[in-house]
């Protein structure tokens, strides 16, 4: 079963947006995760949203995408993406 993080997020300043992305990037691939979307401009078709990009990251497995989550490198980061921006962020996995 794969896991996967799924974040859907406006940025409100890009000031520490590369410091994040590169921290965030390193993390990821540590923790054996790959970038399968990064979409600025996804097509709204059902209710309301002012969040202008989905982001979703794909592990090997639903506790891989836990950990790397939870993990240290990763929490030194979370916070200027927190701080920056808005959004909402779940980890899912599949069935298959």
């Amino acid at each position: 079963m794969h896991g996967y993080f799924v974040l859907h997020t406006r940025w409100h300043t890009l000031d520490r947006l590369a410091e994040y992305q590169a921290g965030a990037q390193s993390a990821i691939s540590k923790y054996g995760g790959r970038g399968i979307v990064y979409d600025t401009r996804p097509e709204l078709v059902e209710g309301e949203s002012t969040l202008s990009a989905t982001v979703i990251i794909e592990f090997d497995d639903l506790a891989s995408a836990k950990t790397w989550y939870h993990s240290p490198e990763y929490q030194r980061v979370l916070p200027i993406r927190l701080e920056s921006s808005e959004g909402v962020g779940r980890i899912v996995g599949t069935n298959t």
